[in-house]
């Protein structure tokens, strides 16, 4: 495995006084297909389009699920909320391990379930290899409502990727 560009493999002392190490360096991303669900609750608030990058946070005050992650568009207004299927494992993995985003795929629609307004994400994971490994094992034994396209995981290239 080669160390991100200007890490090297070998502990090193920045200016800061860190230590930056090849572990830490190691950058992997896994991509869910799925959707934001709730998007009828914000969409006169908040608006998104195709291709916008959302954040994903860990909503720690919902009162209806503990593990809560809401979805931000760029000007940080919540415009929906993970999967309840998705959740549990997406607080953990941000509260851990790394950090989640969304893309938008396309247009809002309503499967007719009393889910409401919810629209097509590309999810990334970013972190820790081995983690990563684990939480897609546990999205796979799961039953699940969702529709989802889960990737391999696989090593960024570039820590923008």
């Amino acid at each position: 495995m080669v160390p991100a560009r200007g890490v090297t493999s070998q502990p090193s002392q920045t200016d800061s006084g860190l230590q930056v190490t090849r572990a830490m360096a190691d950058k992997y991303k896994v991509f869910i297909e799925a959707s934001v669900q709730g998007y009828h609750a914000y969409f006169k608030d908040a608006t998104v389009v195709i291709g916008e990058v959302l954040m994903c946070e860990r909503e720690l005050d919902n009162v209806y699920d503990k593990y809560a992650v809401a979805v931000n568009n760029e000007q940080g207004k919540v415009v929906g909320h993970v999967p309840i299927e998705l959740s549990k494992v997406f607080a953990r993995f941000i509260r851990n391990y790394g950090e989640v985003e969304a893309e938008c795929l396309g247009a809002r629609y309503n499967r007719g379930e009393g889910k409401g307004l919810e629209f097509p994400v590309d999810y990334k994971l970013s972190g820790n290899k081995r983690y990563l490994e684990k939480l897609v094992s546990s999205i796979k034994k799961k039953e699940t409502t969702c529709n989802l396209n889960i990737s391999k995981v696989r090593e960024c290239q570039d820590l923008n990727s």
